[in-house]
């Protein structure tokens, strides 16, 4: 199967239903998952969606979602497809930002053209991609990101250790 026939498959990248009427967004709350030097542990391009694009938000509960910041200010039905993504896991991160990256940025209007211009991540299979797994795993941990206690999800708890 391709790349983007097996990421569609991935249940816990599903486009995300956050937040919701009964668990509205918690409007005092935005991070970035980009961290000052990072350059030259992951790809320049993602470090460029961190940075400029993708947005930590959270609810009221704590549930955590990433949500496309240059389309946020739109409602819910005149956004591209997987604007707003909440990953099962921390594990399951990179994999949702991949597909974010894949569906999202290129149908996204509001996304500046320079940064969807940018040469795209090549998909390789060695340890150096492992790691890289790891790093994003790592910075959503170090930032307070935590799997949820009941496995559905992530959320913001940064005095946990």
């Amino acid at each position: 199967t391709t790349l983007k026939t097996a990421l569609k498959t991935l249940s816990s990248n599903r486009t995300s239903s956050l937040p919701t009427t009964k668990d509205p967004i918690d409007p005092s709350f935005c991070m970035s998952l980009y961290t000052p030097g990072e350059e030259g542990l992951i790809n320049p391009t993602h470090i460029s969606i961190r940075r400029q694009v993708l947005e930590i938000r959270r609810t009221q509960s704590g549930k955590v979602y990433f949500q496309c910041g240059c389309c946020a200010h739109l409602p819910r039905g005149e956004r591209a497809k997987y604007s707003t993504i909440a990953p099962q896991s921390l594990k399951n991160l990179y994999h949702a930002f991949i597909r974010f990256m894949m569906y999202h940025v290129p149908a996204c209007d509001h996304i500046p053209q320079g940064i969807k211009e940018l040469q795209p991540p090549s998909v390789t299979k060695d340890v150096k991609a492992c790691g890289i797994k790891k790093y994003w795993r790592a910075n959503a941990f170090a930032k307070g990101l935590r799997d949820s206690d009941n496995g559905r999800g992530i959320i913001y708890q940064p005095e946990s250790s």
